[in-house]
């Protein structure tokens, strides 16, 4: 896919995909429309990133034990989280 036009990121769309490792959603305040920005060059991901997923799904295992994922349970908590920052942002 070629590049049609070039616009550079606001600090903001750089703190987001650096946050979340390559990939942001964006809302266009006066139109409400939403983007997705996606880093598609290579990128590394931070090492201390890692160790803090890293450590988040070792204490969950602590509490829960190691289950099958439930991906139906997954996508109903992404669409409330969702839904939830769209009702904190609007």
């Amino acid at each position: 896919m070629d590049t049609l036009y070039e616009a550079p990121l606001t600090p903001e769309q750089i703190a987001a995909m650096n946050a979340s490792g390559g990939f942001a959603s964006c809302e266009d305040p006066s139109t409400h429309l939403r983007y997705h920005l996606v880093q598609i060059e290579p990128f590394t991901i931070d090492d201390d990133y890692v160790r803090e997923k890293l450590e988040e799904a070792y204490a969950d295992m602590e509490r829960n034990g190691v289950q099958p994922l439930d991906m139906a349970k997954i996508k109903a908590e992404l669409a409330r989280r969702l839904a939830a920052k769209k009702r904190s942002a609007g």
